[in-house]
């Protein structure tokens, strides 16, 4: 077992003043076999009382609502994480993350169709899936900026360039299709950055970790999951509405260090 601790802020600026501000948040670490969370703390500002739960893939979610004006809006998770190796114990239904099943995000074109039939060889399984994780990190090009929060698997790899939400919807989608549930999966790496997105992927009985923007083909420690869902749209960090027409300028800054 290995202990980290974590800090993750959310700076939000409005150009101008709004108000009713609904918001829901999965920004606190989840609890499963391989990670349990010694201390999770949640400022918000302005200062309200969250409401605390659980979506429909059993992530755990923060909501609340904010009626008088702002003009900014900050929520910062912090606390300690104790990891043991990535691996967590298959919870059953699993056919949601089939090729198949919708996931606008993770879409098969004709040309990753091609990629996967190239690539793959003889393996099948978690081997293939490893294998397929480093063909994507060798094929993408990490380039900030390339993407949007709705692009998907296909346009990424049309253009061959993205960040790690691209990359992970990418190897979902081959995954997939090669018949290997594979789930997006979010959340803290040790470091300084922002919030990362990698992928789990079925292997017999029990979830395992594939980063495939740094390469990693089994994950062991380093990574504070906060959810997952069939794609990113299933599991954002922030979601929410408001009265007012203002423009929004986001900043977001992650710290984990093991202690």
């Amino acid at each position: 077992m290995r202990k980290y601790i974590f800090n993750y802020q959310t700076i939000i600026h409005f150009e101008q003043r709004v108000r009713q501000h609904a918001f829901l948040l999965r920004c606190m670490p989840c609890v499963n076999a391989c990670q349990q969370v010694g201390r999770r703390d949640l400022f918000l500002y302005p200062s309200i009382h969250p409401i605390y739960g659980a979506d429909s893939w059993k992530n755990p979610i923060q909501y609340g609502y904010i009626g008088p004006e702002h003009d900014s809006f900050v929520f910062v998770s912090s606390g300690e994480a104790r990891l043991q190796p990535y691996c967590i114990p298959l919870e059953r239904p699993f056919y949601r993350y089939l090729f198949g099943v919708e996931s606008a995000l993770t879409v098969l074109s004709d040309p990753m169709k091609d990629f996967l039939a190239e690539k793959r060889g003889k393996l099948e399984g978690f081997a293939l899936a490893q294998a397929l994780a480093t063909e994507v990190y060798a094929t993408m090009s990490y380039t900030p900026g390339s993407t949007s929060l709705t692009t998907t698997a296909s346009l990424a790899f049309g253009q061959r360039q993205g960040v790690c939400q691209d990359y992970a919807h990418l190897l979902i989608a081959l995954c997939r299709a090669a018949g290997i549930p594979a789930r997006y999966a979010n959340g803290f790496m040790t470091g300084l950055g922002t919030t990362h997105a990698w992928v789990e992927v079925l292997d017999g009985e029990v979830w395992r970790g594939l980063d495939p923007t740094n390469n990693v083909t089994e994950m062991e420690f380093g990574y504070i999951k906060i959810a997952h869902g069939r794609d990113a749209a299933d599991c954002p960090v922030n979601r929410g509405i408001f009265i007012g027409t203002a423009r929004q300028q986001t900043e977001v800054r992650t710290i984990v260090e093991e202690i």
